[in-house]
């Protein structure tokens, strides 16, 4: 797949022709034209020739501040596969690409970019140029999200493999091993700074609840799954800085 560079200076952009030319007047298309004109003239911006940006800007302007679903249709099939470039580009997608490929931070990547530039921001992004940058910083910050919580869940399982591991038929190693449960668990309640850290680290390490279950069992503190892992995550990140735990497990 070609690869595509936005991080050129202002002045080695391909030249953008205004609105004084003899094109028909955007608001006036159909979504349908619209889509097919931003096309062609995205393929040429990207080629770095001069192309006529005005249809997708407005394309961009009916999705974000009219909330056009057709619209929104339209700029998915257009950039999706130059969003999934960048997305493989990352220099650290491979540890976190499954057998489905790049599709769902494609689709996060997208959420994220509808999510952020809001109608009161789309008047700050006065060319195509600005507008694809932000859309590549969106799936950087969606890639690096997806790598942190995976190493949090990989973490997490550690943990749940040291807190379930077998004992040993000798009782003074026994007796080691529930010394030092003991010193994991007074330091993982150290590094615990509000109600709901500590009903989810007693739920995830005590009872071995699922975050689904702890999302349905606690409403009030995680109104959805996301919140379970975001919370657990912030503490497992607290757990790794934690000088008295990494000798701990080191001993």
């Amino acid at each position: 797949m070609e690869s595509h560079n936005l991080s050129q200076s202002p002045g080695s952009q391909p030249e953008m022709r205004g609105s004084g030319d003899s094109a028909p007047q955007t608001e006036l298309l159909s979504i349908n034209e619209l889509a097919r004109r931003c096309s062609e003239e995205t393929n040429k911006f990207l080629k770095q020739n001069v192309s006529n940006e005005r249809f997708c800007l407005e394309l961009f302007r009916r999705a974000i501040i009219k909330r056009d679903e057709g619209a929104w249709a339209c700029i998915y099939q257009q950039y999706a596969p130059l969003v999934l470039t960048w997305v493989t580009q990352h220099q650290s997608v491979a540890t976190i690409l499954g057998q489905d490929g790049g599709a769902p931070l494609v689709n996060a990547a997208f959420a994220k970019f509808a999510q952020a530039l809001t109608p009161l921001k789309i008047g700050n992004f006065e060319s195509l140029a600005a507008i694809l940058k932000y859309m590549k910083m969106c799936v950087h910050s969606v890639v690096a999200d997806e790598v942190r919580v995976r190493q949090a869940r990989q973490y997490e399982d550690t943990l749940e493999s040291i807190e379930h591991e077998p004992a040993s038929d000798d009782p003074a190693e026994d007796v080691i091993a529930n010394l030092s449960a003991q010193d994991l668990w007074k330091i993982i309640l150290e590094e615990v700074r509000s109600e709901d850290e500590r009903i989810l680290i007693y739920e995830a390490y005590v009872h071995g609840m699922k975050p689904g279950e702890i999302s349905m069992q606690h409403p009030r503190y995680f109104t959805s799954v996301d919140d379970v892992y975001r919370i657990k995550r912030n503490v497992l990140e607290r757990l790794r800085r934690n000088r008295r735990l990494q000798a701990l497990f080191r001993r």
